[in-house]
């Protein structure tokens, strides 16, 4: 398994890195811009190839990508006069310039030159090719005539090609959210018939794909609407008593169902009906991290004795602003209190959760629609920027959501690793949201990310002027240190993470 999760891991993140630089390079190359190298991840070269201008690579660190243009250095001058190279020529022609003194032969010194003028490019008076090549001890580039690089392209131009990176992002994640709503259909509202039974949940062995639900706790339901409200209004209820016809015969049964504690990370055991046994503990959760454990029983919340699940729904439900909370659990015959702090509703709305809920493991039927699809893609890719945005906005406005709880490449490893256990759908899915997420923070208006870069183009489309090259590329190197620092701060805090 943790083969498969490597490969799904390289995948999901070299496609969101490769469609990001894709974009980039593109549109450079349409622009007529020259592109030295396409990069995926930073830091030490592992694999390499030359096509045509532009060295293709593959780096160490799988942080990110990019694609080097002309022009993007302050000063990309490589050859001086009074530097000592040899020249390689054809028909007269120089097409080669070699700076390494190792393999210079026939030296010569460079008394005039200009390799950025196009039509003029020369050394020593000699017509130089517009493709000429420099060779270093250990690169081969191409030259870069004025009409080349990066800065010589129109505002627009310029724009594009940074916007790019960050659009082809949200290009892939509403393809993907498009093909996983031509597999997945959509929910029939107006209907209670169940199309999917989920593994064990109550409703697994009991009730089966195509039956109707009528009626629950005695109240008629004839839509999925009506059939959900009619079970949160049961929420925290055992022995829910459930009509149903299959077959056009009309049955009853009754369905405890699993209560899951999203703000404290906790659910009700399985086999739990009339005790207070909680289940399993999901690893760095809340309940995790305040010592909970599976089948421990709970006594009391807040000194308040309980003995039914609807009064610790009750309690737990009615802290929405993550009050600190005490529990009385029995474990193994003896008693001992155990101390959380639950997020706050605002925190779980963020992802889309409620404070508690209630699942018998029942699903719709779904209805294929093509144009629906088409359409899924886009409010895919919009709910998906939605919840990045809320998540972002909790580091400023939660004391519950700080640093510490951004996700590195191990947190994105063992998040991929859990999708692909959650099947084909749930990992397009997170290569979707993750396609998303790459292209909001590169957003972001910070010197070194795509968004600073668009906020130094805006300036110069409203002032007309051009920001100071030096202090631009000044800004984006300070704040790219910054930014792997953090970087390695985040790593650090996933590795704890993971450890007992």
């Amino acid at each position: 398994m943790i083969f498969i999760s490597i490969i799904g891991f390289i995948f999901t993140l070299g496609l969101v890195i490769l469609i990001h630089e894709f974009g980039h390079f593109y549109f450079a190359k349409k622009a007529g811009i020259l592109c030295h190298e396409f990069s995926i991840g930073l830091g030490p070269k592992v694999w390499s190839m030359q096509k045509g201008e532009t060295q293709f690579s593959i780096r160490a660190i799988p942080i990110g990508g990019y694609v080097s243009m002309a022009g993007e250095e302050v000063n990309e001058s490589y050859v001086h006069v009074g530097d000592t190279v040899s020249l390689g020529e054809t028909d007269g022609v120089i097409d080669t310039i070699i700076l390494d003194p190792a393999r210079q032969d026939n030296p010569i010194t460079v008394e005039s030159l200009d390799l950025k003028t196009p039509g003029a490019l020369h050394i020593n008076g000699q017509p130089v090719a517009e493709d000429a090549q420099l060779v270093f001890a250990k690169k081969t580039l191409q030259i870069a005539p004025s009409n080349r690089s990066f800065e010589s392209k129109t505002l627009w131009q310029r724009f594009i090609t940074i916007f790019a990176g960050p659009m082809m992002n949200f290009i892939l994640a509403i393809g993907i959210f498009f093909i996983i709503a031509l597999i997945t259909g959509f929910p029939v509202n107006d209907s209670t018939e169940l199309g999917r039974i989920n593994e064990g949940f109550p409703a697994d062995g009991v009730l089966e794909v195509g039956d109707v639900i009528t009626e629950v706790a005695g109240n008629p339901v004839a839509s999925w609407d009506e059939f959900t409200a009619a079970m949160s209004a049961e929420l925290g209820s055992r022995n829910i008593p459930i009509t149903y016809e299959r077959e056009g015969v009309i049955q009853e049964t009754t369905l405890n169902p699993r209560l899951f504690f999203y703000s404290i990370g906790f659910n009700s055991h399985p086999e739990a009906t009339t005790d207070l046994r909680i289940g399993p503990v999901v690893d760095n959760t809340l309940a995790d991290q305040a010592g909970f454990l599976e089948n421990d029983v709970i006594v009391a919340i807040d000194s308040v004795p309980v003995d039914a699940w609807v009064d610790v729904v009750a309690l737990i439900g009615a802290n929405r602003d993550g009050t600190p909370m005490t529990f009385d659990i029995l474990r193994d015959g003896t008693q001992t209190t155990l101390e959380v702090t639950p997020y706050e509703e605002a925190v779980l709305a963020t992802q889309e959760v409620g404070v508690v809920e209630s699942f018998i493991g029942v699903a719709p039927t779904n209805a294929f629609s093509f144009t629906r699809s088409l359409t899924a893609g886009v409010t895919g890719t919009i709910g998906a920027g939605s919840l990045i945005f809320n998540t972002l906005g909790l580091l400023f406005s939660s004391s519950q959501v700080g640093a510490g709880d951004l996700a590195g490449p191990v947190g994105i490893f063992q998040l991929t690793a859990q999708s692909i256990q959650g099947g084909a759908v749930v990992f397009l899915n997170w290569i979707g949201l993750l396609s998303v997420n790459l292209g909001i923070i590169n957003l972001l208006p910070i010197p070194a990310l795509d968004g600073g870069r668009l906020v130094f183009l805006g300036y110069e489309g409203i002032t007309r002027k051009k920001v100071n090259p030096k202090v631009e590329n000044m800004l984006h190197l300070a704040m790219f240190f910054i930014l792997m620092g953090f970087f390695v701060f985040v790593t650090f805090n996933d590795i704890l993470r993971i450890l007992p």
